[in-house]
């Protein structure tokens, strides 16, 4: 296989898995109020797992790119919609870090890439949250408590689903991970 048949390939599945994360992005997820589990987040971390962390990367802009441009984004500032819908996302591909080469497929470092990629993307959804969205904090609550509310119980519930739906792959299809 030539080398431009296997950009082509990566290229393709950056953009499916892109595609895949906006569609399940669309399925309401809210728990309570303004806190999400976000499982459209799993495409693109294994997204990661699978090609590394330039196609990770990759895929959450893409990701951002298309919620924004379909309408499908809280946009409240330009600053906040470049916060939220390209930095957060593209944060995903940190999960890339921790992609393996060679089989047998270890859950340790998926469990870590998980951790990481899902706590900057939430980071990032914090800081956001304190300057955005402060307004609508929850009465007696301040900008900081009520972003670490929201936004930690989103990040926390949203790691969990990831963790549990991806340990499942790597326990029952472990060669998803790797590209042939």
């Amino acid at each position: 296989m030539s080398n431009s048949t296997l950009n082509i390939r990566v290229l393709i599945e950056i953009a499916f898995m892109a595609a895949l994360a906006f569609i399940i992005s669309l399925i309401p997820n809210t728990v309570y109020g303004w806190i999400i589990v976000e499982i459209a987040c799993i495409p693109i971390l294994l997204l990661s797992f699978r090609r590394g962390i330039s196609a990770g990367l990759t895929g959450g802009l893409i990701w951002g790119i298309l919620s924004i441009i379909t309408g499908h984004a809280y946009i409240l500032t330009l600053s906040q919609a470049f916060l939220e819908y390209i930095i957060a996302p593209v944060l995903l591909g940190l999960a890339g870090i921790f992609h393996q080469k060679s089989q047998p497929l270890k859950s340790a470092p998926v469990f870590c890439g998980i951790f990481i990629a899902v706590l900057a993307k939430y980071f990032i959804h914090f800081i956001a949250g304190i300057i955005f969205w402060s307004k609508y904090a929850w009465k007696g609550w301040g900008a900081i408590a009520y972003s670490l509310a929201v936004n930690g119980l989103s990040g926390i519930f949203t790691a969990v689903a990831a963790l549990i739906i991806l340990l499942i792959f790597v326990k029952k299809f472990p060669k998803v991970f790797f590209p042939k």
